[in-house]
C-alpha cells in the first residue's frame, strides 16, 4: 500500500467506536429499544457484533503495518537500504508493467468467458428470466472491468518514480513509498532472489484468504552501488525466516536470469519458480 496505514487504522477504529455506542444502548435503553424494534433489535445487534469483530481485526491489521513502516523509516530491523537512480528504475519498470499488464488481461479474459457462459447458459435454459441474468451479468462485467482497469492504473502509480528508495526489513519492505508486510496472521516470507539484466532482488510473500494462499512478488531495482548490500539482504531474509538458501539457482529467460557472481543470491521455501515474476498487493 502506498497510503499511511494510520488512515485505515483511524477509519476503523471509529467503526468499532459507533459499534460500541450499539451496544452501550442495549444496556441504557433496551425497553426502549424493544418498544420501538421490537425483535429486530436482535438481528441489528448481531449484524453489530459482526461489524465490530471485522472492525477489531482490520484495526490491529493496520496497527501492524503502520508499526513495520514506521520501523523501516526509523532505520529499525532494517536489512538493507539503498536509492535507484533513473536508468536503473526505468531498466526494470517497463518489462514489469508489461508482465503485470499481459497478467491481467489474461485474468479479465478468463473471467468474462466465465460470466458469459454462466449467465448465458442460465438465460438459454429459462427464456423468461433471460432480461434478468443478461442484465445481471453485464453488471457484475462491468465491475470487474472496472475493478481490473483501476487495478492497473494503481500498479502504474506505483512503478512511477517518486522517492526511489528501497528500504527492507525483516518483517516488511518499503519500494518507492510502497508497503509490503509480511509479519501478519497467516502471512509469511517465502522467498528472496537476485536477478541480472536489469538486476533486481524479488522478495516473494504469501497469506491466506477464502481463496487459498495468495503469493505476491515484489521487483526491487538494484543499482550496481547497491548490489553486495543486495545479497546480503538475501542471506539475511533467509536467516530470518529460519531457512537455508539452496545450493541451487533460480533459472528464468535472458531478461532475468539469476546473477551469476558472488554469494548464492537464492532463497527459495516452497514458492514457486515463476520468471519473470509477478507484481502485486495484499487486501
Amino acid at each position: 500500500m502506498s497510503s499511511d496505514p494510520r488512515r485505515g487504522l483511524i477509519v476503523a477504529l471509529v467503526v468499532a467506536a459507533l459499534c460500541a455506542t450499539w451496544f452501550a444502548g442495549l444496556v441504557v435503553g433496551d425497553a426502549w429499544l424493544a418498544t420501538r424494534l421490537g425483535m429486530n433489535r436482535h438481528a441489528i445487534t448481531f449484524l453489530v457484533i459482526v461489524a465490530a469483530v471485522m472492525a477489531t481485526a482490520t484495526a490491529l491489521v493496520f496497527a501492524r503495518l503502520a508499526a513495520v513502516r514506521d520501523e523501516l523509516l526509523a532505520g529499525r530491523r532494517v536489512l538493507g537500504r539503498w536509492t535507484v537512480d533513473a536508468a536503473t528504475w526505468n531498466a526494470v519498470a517497463p518489462a514489469a508493467l508489461e508482465e503485470d499488464a499481459s497478467e491481467r488481461r489474461s485474468a479479465l479474459v478468463a473471467v468474462l468467458i466465465f460470466l458469459l457462459l454462466g449467465f448465458g447458459g442460465f438465460a438459454l435454459f429459462d427464456p423468461e428470466v433471460a432480461p434478468g441474468m443478461i442484465g445481471v451479468g453485464v453488471v457484475v462485467a462491468i465491475a470487474v472491468t472496472a475493478a481490473a482497469l483501476l487495478g492497473a492504473r494503481v500498479q502504474r502509480a506505483h512503478w512511477r518514480l517518486t522517492s526511489g528508495e528501497v528500504i527492507v526489513g525483516d518483517r516488511g519492505l518499503l519500494v518507492n513509498g510502497v508497503l509490503h508486510v509480511w509479519a501478519l496472521p497467516l502471512s509469511r516470507l517465502l522467498g528472496a532472489r537476485l536477478l541480472t539484466h536489469p538486476r533486481a532482488l524479488v522478495v516473494t510473500y504469501g497469506w491466506f484468504s477464502r481463496s487459498g494462499r495468495q503469493d505476491v512478488e515484489v521487483i526491487l531495482p538494484v543499482p550496481p552501488t547497491a548490489w553486495r548490500t543486495a545479497g546480503e539482504v538475501v542471506s539475511a531474509l533467509a536467516e530470518a525466516s529460519g531457512r537455508h538458501a539452496p545450493s541451487t539457482r533460480s533459472h528464468g529467460p535472458p531478461e532475468y536470469a539469476a546473477a551469476p557472481d558472488g554469494p548464492d543470491p537464492t532463497f527459495r521455501s516452497d514458492a514457486p519458480d515463476r520468471s519473470p515474476p509477478s507484481r502485486g498487493e495484499p487486501p
